[in-house]
């Protein structure tokens, strides 16, 4: 336990290191993304043919930023939306794999001079062809197949990968929210298989699309971080990094890094509002009056304009339990 508290405290070092000038990022004792093999995946399917950017666009921002950081990465993501899926799986007999309809051109030739070739593979239920309406896997079976699967047969990466990157999320993964994120649940398929994991999400609010500036963003942070040794340290024990990336304004400077804490309020609830033929209309409310935040939480951080990266342990026994 103390070994893990002090790579906690070491953890927090490394996030206040990242809000570095960009002169100051190579360092003597920095790590390389150079050759390492990264799984890419997300919950908001592969497709990103939606002009506001909501299903899928962050991935590609986030790919095109680790390979330029010579990173060699191959996604396998779901094939379509698969939002608030948590860990959950499809329990499909049996899958598909293939290319998203259209790579957006901005990003086709991403990591083309990698070993990996820059491959992209969304996962769809069945044994047909992926079109445009077959239903997807989750984001957790997605990694799932990637790892035991699709990259030993494809790639040859039969050592599995370095890490697995899940994002980047459109909208924010904090507090409560953390335990319906399907971003969260593909993240920590990884962690349960031995694979270090970082998940990673932008906007400070659900709605609307974060920007592209805001994707952006996020992905600087997660390169800046994986630059650290202090980081890989950590994510190694079983535990996974949480970052969450506030809205950009123009022209703002990039918002400062906070190692915070998960919260534990809740922001918003599903709604049933009944429409008296027996079918019930869903919404989402917010909760009134707000929540009072907590100090140090990871949602109080990201309203406050910070960068919030915080750790989430998949062994969920109550730790207090043990002294009582």
């Amino acid at each position: 336990m103390l070994s893990k508290v002090l790579r906690v405290a070491a953890a927090a070092a490394v996030v206040t290191a990242v809000a570095v000038p960009a002169q100051a990022e190579t360092r003597e004792d920095g790590v390389s993304l150079a050759g390492k093999k990264v799984v890419l995946v997300n919950d908001d399917g592969v497709q990103a043919a939606k002009a506001n950017g909501s299903d899928g666009r962050g991935l590609y921002v986030l790919r095109q930023a680790l390979c330029r950081a010579g990173a060699d990465v191959a996604v396998v993501g779901p094939w379509a939306q698969q939002s608030g899926k948590s860990r959950s799986v499809s329990g499909a007999p049996f899958v598909a794999v293939a290319p998203p309809l259209a790579v957006p051109a901005e990003f086709a030739a991403d990591c083309a001079n990698a070993p990996g070739h820059g491959l992209v593979l969304g996962v769809c239920q069945g044994t047909a062809p992926c079109v445009a309406d077959s239903p997807s896997v989750t984001p957790a079976d997605s990694v799932d197949i990637a790892l035991t699967g699709v990259l030993p047969q494809r790639l040859g990466w039969t050592g599995g990968p370095d890490l697995v990157v899940s994002g980047i999320n459109a909208g924010p993964n904090t507090d409560i929210a953390v335990n319906g994120s399907g971003t969260i649940g593909a993240a920590t398929v990884a962690v349960e298989r031995g694979v270090p994991a970082v998940a990673v999400s932008a906007g400070t609010q659900v709605t609307p699309p974060p920007s592209n500036d805001t994707y952006a963003a996020a992905a600087d942070v997660v390169v800046r971080l994986l630059a650290s040794p202090r980081t890989w340290t950590f994510v190694q024990d079983m535990a996974l990094v949480n970052v969450n990336q506030p809205d950009v304004q123009p022209g703002a400077e990039p918002s400062p890094v906070r190692w915070t804490s998960v919260g534990r309020v809740v922001q918003g609830r599903v709604a049933y509002t009944p429409n008296g033929d027996g079918t019930y209309q869903v919404g989402y409310n917010a909760v009134t009056p707000p929540p009072v935040l907590e100090p140090g939480s990871d949602t109080k951080a990201l309203l406050d304009g910070y960068v919030s990266v915080s750790a989430v342990d998949v062994n969920r026994t109550y730790q207090e339990s043990s002294t009582r």
